[in-house]
């Protein structure tokens, strides 16, 4: 391999980590989707999880965790929750919905 095409590939790999890292070395993340009930959530970085009940053409905000928390992941579980991952401080932790749909409860 040519030292040219060695820095081709090197600018290429750069380029492709920049795109998914932020300045602040947060991850640059899509908004997170799931399916439950009949509704759609999803997830944002700033701590936001939004529900649909009309397949994504309107959204309403369901919580508000806050800007210092992040949506990393949700799913559904087993008996068909909605899970939340949240990240805080380095750290993350996880949370049900309740069955009645607007308590979050720790898992």
């Amino acid at each position: 391999m040519y030292r040219r095409d060695f820095l081709k590939l090197n600018g290429l790999l750069s380029a492709a980590l920049f795109m998914q890292f932020s300045s602040l070395g947060k991850v640059v993340s899509f908004p997170l989707e799931v399916e439950a009930q009949g509704k759609l959530y999803r997830g944002t970085s700033d701590g936001k999880i939004h529900v649909s009940g009309d397949a994504g053409k309107s959204w309403q905000l369901h919580t508000k965790f806050g800007s210092d928390f992040s949506i990393q992941y949700l799913s559904v579980n087993f008996w068909g929750q909605v899970k939340a991952e949240l990240g805080f401080a380095g750290r993350s932790f996880e949370l049900v919905l309740a069955e009645t749909g607007n308590i979050w409860k720790a898992i």
